[in-house]
């Protein structure tokens, strides 16, 4: 996809809705109604988006894959197709109900583990974070600092995220405001989980933020036995995830190159683009807050 094209469509979308899918996020972020949330409490559950963004993402790839490389991507208005009713009439809803489901069960994991959690939906946002990744930095500064005096307004001091890429936006690159956890830094289980599962450890949380630790500790914890594979924890090989933006072609290419490594054991990850990469070349896939919330359960009921 040429580069003016993409940077046409998330400019313009997240000038619109705030997001790059170019929908409302009032209509993309409905994980919550279902949920009986507290609005105040010590830690600010902040999404990011990003996991109520993959349906939609999603639909983006296919059509990107079918005009890559092809003149008529200098002829479509992209832009106008995907924030109209095509865009959500295309999405997989098992998809999107899927990531509704890890979503809250993070938020019920934090509650069960005591922790002083809430959510405040007008509160949340989309990070900013590819506009970062492909070096818009002007107008990654200005989403950031909006999102942060939105925060700021709350009252928001100490905030817990849920997938690496808003970790990362948040801890590295925001104004240093706020104290920032991803949500298995701040919890403490235990259990016996009779399961064996490998690890992709997405890029922001091994090689760049070096927290994969914490959640091999939570797996240890649970009784999860895992495996490492070569390339793992700060040398992490990539899924090929983000450049679903600039080629689906490549991207493919990357992620089976990925799944080589990861050989043929239950695969777990913390992060929605990784999922969603190597889920749709076939691969068994769990993100982990499922996977740890399954294992609670069982425990539990032993």
């Amino acid at each position: 996809i040429k580069p003016k094209n993409l940077i046409r469509l998330l400019s313009t979308n997240i000038k619109k809705s705030g997001n790059p899918v170019g929908i409302a996020n009032r209509e993309i972020n409905t994980w919550w109604r279902d949920v009986k949330i507290k609005q105040n409490g010590e830690w600010l559950l902040f999404t990011g988006l990003l996991y109520q963004i993959v349906p939609y993402a999603e639909v983006i790839a296919r059509f990107f894959e079918k005009i890559e490389d092809s003149f008529i991507q200098d002829f479509v208005q992209v832009l106008n197709l995907f924030s109209k009713y095509p865009l959500r009439l295309l999405i997989d809803r098992k998809l999107k109900n899927y990531v509704d489901t890890i979503i809250q069960s993070i938020y019920e994991i934090l509650e069960n583990n005591g922790v002083d959690v809430y959510y405040i939906p007008e509160a949340d946002g989309y990070s900013g974070i590819l506009l970062h990744d492909l070096g818009m930095d002007e107008m990654f500064e200005e989403h950031a600092k909006a999102v942060s005096d939105r925060l700021e307004r709350i009252g928001a001091r100490k905030i817990i995220t849920i997938d690496p890429h808003t970790t990362y936006a948040l801890k590295m690159l925001y104004p240093k405001k706020f104290e920032v956890k991803a949500y298995f830094e701040v919890i403490d289980v235990s259990g016996e989980c009779d399961q064996d599962v490998v690890i992709h450890d997405p890029c922001y949380y091994g090689r760049y933020l070096c927290i994969s630790d914490a959640y091999r500790k939570v797996l240890r914890n649970i009784g999860i036995r895992y495996t490492d594979v070569k390339n793992s924890g700060k040398l992490t090989s990539c899924c090929g995830g983000l450049m679903n933006v600039i080629s689906p072609k490549i991207s493919k290419e990357i992620a089976k190159l990925r799944l080589e490594e990861l050989g043929d054991k239950k695969i777990v990850t913390l992060c929605p683009i990784c999922f969603e990469n190597l889920r749709r070349l076939g691969a068994d896939v769990e993100d982990f807050a499922l996977l740890l919330k399954r294992c609670i359960q069982n425990s539990s009921s032993a």
